[in-house]
Parts: structure tokens; sequence; C-alpha cells
């Protein structure tokens, strides 16, 4: 059975069951280890940006660490929905 849910700050609601709950968990935690992957590698060439002649970077701190925050608020709505389904 599938039920209506919204996300803090998001007014597009989504239908899910159960599975689809878990499997959106499983992507934003997916996604979160990904930025924290790119976080930790800020200062590595990898992530220059090349011949934009407009920044340094591809990615900011500030743009990344607030990513990962809100995809912890995300994950955590999760969790929350999945335990009281």
């Amino acid at each position: 059975m599938k039920k209506q849910f919204r996300f803090a700050g998001d007014n597009t609601p989504f239908q899910a069951d159960l599975e689809e709950l878990k499997q959106k968990l499983s992507e934003t935690e997916q996604l979160i280890d990904s930025h924290m992957e790119v976080e930790g590698d800020l200062d590595s060439d990898a992530y220059i940006a090349r011949g934009n002649g407009f920044c340094d970077s591809k990615y900011s701190e500030d743009f990344i660490e607030g990513r990962i925050a809100d995809l912890s608020q995300k994950a955590e709505q999760l969790r929350t929905w999945i335990e009281n389904f």
C-alpha cells in the first residue's frame, strides 16, 4: 500500500510503499557517500575546473557541506517514515 510523503521544505508530495522508501533511503545514502568522497578530495587536482575562466574549482566546500546536510536530513526523514510505516 502506498502512502503520501513530503520532505521538509519541499512542496512536492510523492507516493511510495515501504520498499520504495527503502530504495530512496539507499539512493540517498549513496549520494551522501559520494558527496563525502568529493569533500575529501577537494584539495586534489581531480576537481579543478579547467578553461572556464570563472572559478578555480568545480565545487566549493560550502556547497558540498550544504548538500551533505540536506541529504542527511532527507535520510533521517526516510528512516523515520520506514520505522513508522
